[in-house]
């Protein structure tokens, strides 16, 4: 039976120990005032708030696709495009606390059944991220199709949610989410509002956007690279999500070039859903400086 990925995660102790091993609880967190990722400009601009922040000094992945995802689906409603089934979204430059964004979408290439839509965040210095997505509109299938029946699996609800000991002092993306885990796979459900209750993308997004974190192959005790930022992530999804959680199951591999593939299996309570990838970037530890010889 292979390990599982997630066997040396210690340093942040993302999954919950067994029963027989007791851990002190984490200090409750100050109360979050905003509950919002962005606060939205009477012009259409958007301001990033602390809950929008990714582990590095910048915003977090899975706050910037679903930006660009909810822009693309409310264009899609408008026009009747169909479902989305895939996104591509690319991260170019960092997006910083301070920037003010402007998010827009268009349609790029229309078409009878399948449609495409790209998608843009704009700070004040130039474009920061893009995406296209794929929309397909519903139409009966040409022959029969059998669903699998749903695996058996325990509901996320009678999951043990994941507290971890050490913490951040400030809010983060993190605590936008509620996670839960059986070991295996990682099931989030929103905390704040991530985008209208009719969008599918933002809070798939959201969740496949940790799994190059989650899975780090160096493990969280001896970590040998400082950071693995994606340049992008793919997603793919065959169906609608049933349900308020999405689930994880991430795997990584990095290489000695300087980069690697992180990517996930993406489910709901009714089953596979989808997949994910993304290419990572490995970030060295600066150098230490050597001791000037003393005389």
């Amino acid at each position: 039976m292979s390990a599982s990925p997630f066997h040396d995660l210690k340093l942040e102790k993302l999954f919950p120990p067994s029963k027989a091993l007791l851990v002190e609880a984490a200090p409750p967190r100050p109360a979050v005032e905003e509950r919002r990722l962005f606060i939205v400009d009477e012009d259409g601009g958007h301001r990033p708030q602390p809950l929008a922040q990714g582990p590095f000094d910048s915003l977090h992945g899975g706050v910037i696709g679903g930006l660009l995802a909810n822009k693309a689906e409310a264009l899609a409603a408008e026009h009747g495009l169909g479902t989305p089934i895939a996104a591509h979204i690319q991260f170019l430059r960092p997006i910083k606390a301070e920037h003010r964004l402007t998010a827009t979408a268009e349609i790029a290439v229309p078409g009878r059944r399948l449609n495409l839509v790209d998608a843009f965040i704009e700070a004040d210095d130039g474009l920061r991220a893009e995406a296209r997505f794929t929309f397909a509109r519903d139409l009966p299938a040409p022959v029969p199709v059998e669903q699998a029946p749903a695996p058996a699996l325990i509901h996320p609800d009678h999951l043990p949610e994941i507290v971890p000991p050490l913490m951040p002092p400030d809010p983060w993306f993190k605590d936008a989410l509620e996670w839960r885990s059986d070991g295996t796979t990682v099931w989030m459900r929103p905390r704040v509002e991530l985008g209208p209750p009719g969008h599918i993308l933002p809070r798939i997004i959201a969740t496949a956007d940790w799994a190059a974190g989650i899975s780090r192959p160096d493990g969280w005790s001896r970590p040998k690279v400082m950071g693995f930022p994606n340049s992008a992530i793919t997603i793919n999804l065959w169906r609608r999500p049933v349900g308020e959680w999405i689930g994880l199951t991430p795997s990584s591999r990095w290489n000695a070039g300087g980069f690697g593939l992180a990517q996930g299996a993406i489910s709901d309570e009714a089953g596979d859903l989808g997949h994910a990838v993304l290419p990572v970037i490995l970030l060295p530890f600066p150098e230490r400086q050597k001791s000037a010889p003393t005389a």
